[in-house]
């Protein structure tokens, strides 16, 4: 790309006059970095930038001033670098034709299990790691994320999918956690799908069928939002069912609004509780459930362990408990 170019792209500011007047790729990385490449300095480090000016870079970025550096290397100067990816990933997401899909949470976590061979790639981590996969992308590549705010800055052609169903679709509750529905001529049975998802996840089939995306609603396991695990009183894990007490994970506080209308319906509010770290300034939008505030997991599985309960929704992944769990005790059949 030639380095003008990419300077008016970003609104940057060029402070050299180079020899050279294009870079061949754009690196993160000092190790992933070839002579004749652009380097974009994530960490406002001189020292980086030098290293990078040594091996051989054609183009540098940073938010870090030009003070007497190698004139030959392009030295280009930005506010932010947040900013600078944002509008690299716009024009990128342009060039290449690339697609953009708006999932909400919950479909874009039930798409990863639904949907095979991956002809959509997800859209995950941090702006830096979203910008080396757009990087990376080959010219009409799709792609899904359920991060709007994100997805409104990089791609505001971002093609939203339904949630909403235009008419209504009756739903077969086995428990809170398990699910029976028509979707179209098919009849699935027990799903493992809240009944509150039900709505979303016909969206997301019916979103599927339009863009003859493969799916397998054989292999759909429960997601990683209301995400169940069975316990005994003591906290040692149960297989699915096999208790009658259960904790639900949800990592995503803006889900659990949702979660708790759910349960309020479907459970008695007095063996329900709501686990909050400390630190959480969320606050629930009903006292319909008792609220449990803990510093650490390890305090909180002491206090569950103590109270009596039959579901505990707790704002967090369910991988921040699993060290937490207690050990369960097989007796060994004896003699007397």
């Amino acid at each position: 790309m030639k380095i003008k170019n990419f300077v008016r792209i970003i609104d940057g500011r060029l402070r050299t006059e180079p020899p050279v007047d294009a870079f061949a790729s754009i690196q993160f990385e000092l190790s992933r970095l070839m002579s004749g490449d652009l380097f974009i300095d994530t960490q406002a480090s001189r020292q980086t930038l030098h290293a990078a000016i040594d091996k051989g870079a054609y183009a540098v970025l940073s938010t870090l001033s030009y003070v007497d550096e190698d004139t030959e290397c392009a030295w280009i100067e930005v506010d932010s670098i947040e900013t600078t990816l944002v509008r690299l990933l716009r024009y990128l997401i342009n060039e290449k034709h690339l697609r953009l899909f708006l999932f909400s949470p919950i479909q874009a976590s039930l798409f990863e299990h639904l949907h095979t061979p991956k002809q959509l790639k997800r859209l995950k981590g941090d702006l830096l790691l979203i910008a080396r996969t757009i990087l990376q992308a080959k010219e009409d590549d799709a792609f899904y994320t359920s991060d709007d705010v994100l997805a409104s800055k990089i791609a505001p052609d971002v093609l939203r999918i339904q949630t909403a169903l235009s008419s209504f679709v009756p739903v077969n509750s086995k428990g809170i956690f398990l699910s029976s529905f028509h979707y179209r001529e098919r009849y699935l049975n027990e799903q493992k799908l809240p009944a509150h998802y039900v709505e979303e996840y016909l969206s997301l089939l019916s979103f599927c069928d339009e863009y003859s995306l493969a799916y397998a609603v054989e292999q759909l396991t429960f997601c990683e939002h209301f995400y169940p695990q069975f316990v005994t009183p003591s906290l040692a894990k149960k297989e699915f069912g096999m208790s009658d007490r259960a904790l639900i994970f949800e990592p995503n506080v803006s889900l659990v609004p949702k979660h708790l209308a759910y349960l309020s319906h479907c459970v008695d509010p007095s063996t329900t509780v709501l686990c909050l770290l400390e630190t959480s300034d969320f606050t629930p939008p009903t006292d319909t459930f008792k609220t449990l505030r803990f510093e650490t997991y390890a305090k909180l599985k002491e206090t569950l362990a103590r109270t009596r309960f039959s579901y505990a929704l707790i704002l967090g992944d369910k991988e921040s408990f699993e060290p937490f769990y207690a050990t369960a005790i097989t007796r060994q059949p004896t003699l007397f």
